[in-house]
């Protein structure tokens, strides 16, 4: 398995599922094997070619029936609703990612093991208690599960920062405010929407829109002693891409700004590597389109009084979690 390239099937080619597309096709370890979403295969094409966020896809695509093709690579399209129809057999998949959001138990997504694919990587918290891996921080634990879930967007960036903060200075309590762009699942235009948070059905493009959150939930999964200790909410702002994290955090001891820094300076360089960076650079949402990491924390934000402390970071929420996805992909497929 080592010298051969993990073989991908993506169920739900969305914005998740097409970014994972593009990175796929600029990352040796992978081949993208099928795809499969319930929209017209030339609309799959135009949509991975022209991207509105990314760009130009930077390789030659093109479409025969159901197959697509870039580079000379050949992956087969579906349009099937029902995993227990998807014709993967001669397909040798060793990793399905669910990107689709339907499929969120490990009995949901069961049908693609028994199709053929070796392995069930979900783009999402489950609704089960499907083990969930973040790269960084317990990917090191898998354990040959066949379903597993590599969390949410916010979770990938929160998890590693307050792991940084918890492991040093033991958190007592954190509240988490995620300026987040906005998603499919909003309104362009004000319109009924079948959310229970009526906010949904405001446009997205024309308000800053304050949203019930599932990432203190998402997230306190990794810190059980600080259950309802953790707080989160996601100001939606019409933007395309890119999260902003503006995190305070409560801490067993007194430090200083300096301390924090060092801390996260270490963190990066020592223990999450790509996972994390660092930036002293004032930039702005827009420097971090296509940014692989799961969160880069903007020191000069960052401020600390005594046991206080206040953590800011960027992160292209679809790019950024993406690249965290493949890992977990390429984990579960050794």
């Amino acid at each position: 398995m080592a010298s051969e390239k993990i073989r991908v099937f993506i169920n739900g080619f969305g914005r998740i599922g097409r970014c994972a597309a593009r990175i796929i096709a600029e990352d040796d370890r992978f081949v993208l094997a099928g795809v499969n979403d319930l929209y017209d295969f030339v609309q799959m094409r135009q949509l991975l070619q022209h991207d509105s966020v990314y760009g130009a896809f930077p390789h030659e695509v093109s479409l025969s029936g159901d197959k697509l093709f870039f580079d000379g690579q050949e992956s087969v399209l579906f349009n099937v609703a029902d995993p227990a129809e998807l014709a993967l057999e001669n397909l040798n998949i060793d990793v399905v990612l669910e990107c689709s959001g339907y499929f969120l138990t490990e009995e949901s997504c069961r049908p693609f093991l028994e199709r053929g694919a070796k392995k069930v990587v979900i783009s999402t918290p489950p609704q089960d208690g499907m083990p969930v891996y973040i790269w960084g921080v317990n990917d090191a634990d898998y354990a040959g599960e066949s379903i597993v879930s590599a969390s949410s967007c916010s979770a990938n960036a929160i998890v590693p920062l307050l792991k940084t903060v918890d492991d040093d200075w033991s958190v007592r309590s954190a509240m988490f405010s995620m300026y987040h762009s906005y998603t499919s699942y909003q309104r362009l235009l004000d319109g009924s929407h079948y959310s229970s948070d009526i906010r949904r059905a405001r446009s997205a493009t024309q308000n800053i829109i304050p949203l019930q959150s599932s990432a203190a939930r998402a997230t306190v999964s990794f810190f059980p002693h600080l259950h309802e200790k953790l707080y989160a909410k996601s100001i939606r702002v019409p933007l395309a891409a890119v999260t902003f994290y503006d995190i305070s955090v409560h801490i067993s001891k007194k430090v200083a700004e300096a301390d924090l820094a060092a801390l996260f300076h270490e963190a990066v360089a020592e223990k999450f590597g790509e996972t994390l960076a660092v930036s002293e650079t004032p930039k702005v949402s827009s420097d971090y389109i296509s940014d692989p990491h799961s969160a880069t924390v903007d020191l000069p934000l960052c401020s600390v009084e005594e046991d206080l402390i206040r953590i800011t970071a960027w992160q292209d929420n679809e790019y950024g979690y993406t690249s965290r996805l493949l890992d977990i992909a390429a984990t579960v497929a050794k």
